[in-house]
């Protein structure tokens, strides 16, 4: 196979952490708006699930989006890297009762930590070039 568009989809949000999905769109679309979802679904509170969508069509999106290029790369290596790097568990934890024992810093992980994880597999693996995480470390976080 031949390399195709990755392309990372930010769904914005006022309130909260947009939703980033790495996207992959289907060779045989030339609009490039229907192809493969990689994402993971969830929250900080309840923990987060990949989600692969091999039938995803950006035409049915209502929701507001952008899309940011990220490079040429082989589907495989997306996928390959998106299954071994592990969705995040729940990491928003509810306080103890009086506020006794010690505190400590909790790191929130969502949907952008792990997709920075898989991209960041992607380069170790070599198949995209570090200038790509330098476009997610400017991508657009809300």
């Amino acid at each position: 196979m031949s390399p195709q568009p990755l392309q990372l989809i930010i769904y914005p949000s006022p309130l909260f952490a947009a939703h980033w999905a790495l996207f992959l769109p289907s060779p045989s679309d030339p609009n490039q708006k229907a192809g493969t979802r990689i994402h993971a679904d969830g929250s900080p509170a309840s923990g987060f699930e990949v989600i692969f969508e091999s039938e995803y069509d950006l035409n049915d999106c209502t929701q507001s989006y952008r899309i940011i290029n990220l490079g040429e790369i082989e589907a495989a290596e997306v996928e390959k890297a998106a299954r071994v790097v592990e969705a995040p568990k729940k990491t928003l934890v509810a306080t103890s009762v009086g506020g006794e024992g010690p505190r400590r810093r909790v790191e929130l992980k969502n949907c952008q930590t792990w997709l920075r994880d898989v991209v960041e597999k992607i380069v170790e693996n070599g198949a995209l070039g570090e200038e790509v995480m330098k476009i997610l470390d400017s991508a657009p976080k809300n």
